[in-house]
């Protein structure tokens, strides 16, 4: 089984690839781009690919998550990761010495307030983590640094100067890992995460949650993204905490499929297990801000 991810080894998506493997010693492939990656399961390139869907910090991932509104794929699993944000260099460097930052827009995100601190660095976006790391490394300047996980500095043989350097001490991100639909979804579950679109009239999303609270289906996630086809139109993320076996959540569909436009099932599967925050310490630009 081979699982495909964004990015290069020592990215926060190896490290889900690893939880979602367990003991079993499949194989991975990194992908420049997610465009790539979904391209890579849709061409059967690869048996699963790892997305990350949501962070603590920054919210909905949402260059991911727009990937696969009209696709014939579908979620198994859900994996969460502690993102442990850290300010890598090649060699030992004193924190005024350095020019520029190199990361994932979403990683440079989530350390905002303790870039802020330091006017003299210039942040600069980088296709993935670790990739930030493996091009610092292989610079010629050692002024620049990279943020990434210090798990990627070692990999690298690199250096770690600051620790912790994410704005939340419990920054987390949420992966979802698909594979091509194949007919038999599990209905069995604990979550499942659907995609809808509706008529472009009033009332229409109210119409869409009286529909899930007549049926008491407990919606946990809810965000609206933009219809490209049809401008200021909107469609909707809907995560349940049923899967496509509750009988309710059953019921609820059929009455979605009277009014919604489109409807795509994104997968029912179990849900992860977030990690445990206890210990964890706040780096100090939170705690002087």
């Amino acid at each position: 089984m081979l699982i495909g991810y964004q990015g290069v080894p020592g990215s926060y998506s190896t490290v889900a690839c690893q939880k979602f493997m367990g003991e079993n010693q499949d194989h991975t492939k990194g992908f420049l781009t997610f465009r790539l990656l979904v391209d890579a399961l849709l061409n059967d390139e690869v048996d699963y690919i790892a997305l990350p869907v949501e962070n603590s910090t920054s919210g909905p991932i949402t260059r991911t998550i727009d990937l696969m509104k009209y696709l014939d794929v579908e979620a198994t699993d859900e994996v969460y990761v502690k993102i442990d944000h850290a300010l890598i260099t090649k060699h030992p460097i004193e924190l005024s010495k350095i020019t520029k930052v190199y990361s994932h827009p979403e990683a440079l995100e989530q350390c905002y307030t303790y870039l802020s601190q330091y006017p003299n660095i210039e942040v600069l976006e980088y296709r993935d983590t670790a990739g930030a790391v493996e091009m610092v490394k292989n610079s010629k300047d050692e002024t620049i640094a990279s943020i990434a996980g210090s798990h990627a500095a070692e990999m690298y043989d690199m250096t770690v100067i600051r620790e912790n350097i994410s704005d939340n001490p419990l920054n987390t991100t949420r992966f979802l890992f698909f594979k091509k639909k194949n007919g038999r979804i599990n209905r069995v579950q604990d979550k499942t995460s659907i995609y809808i679109e509706t008529g472009h009239s009033t009332g229409s999303l109210s119409d869409v949650l009286q529909i899930f609270k007549k049926h008491e289906n407990n919606l946990v996630y809810l965000m609206s993204r933009p219809i490209q086809a049809k401008p200021f139109s909107y469609g909707f993320f809907i995560d349940v905490d049923s899967g496509l076996g509750n009988a309710a959540f059953s019921r609820a569909l059929e009455e979605l499929k009277e009014i919604c436009t489109y409807i795509n099932i994104l997968g029912s599967y179990p849900e992860g297990i977030i990690p445990s925050y206890e210990g964890v310490i706040q780096n100090e630009a939170n705690i002087n801000s």
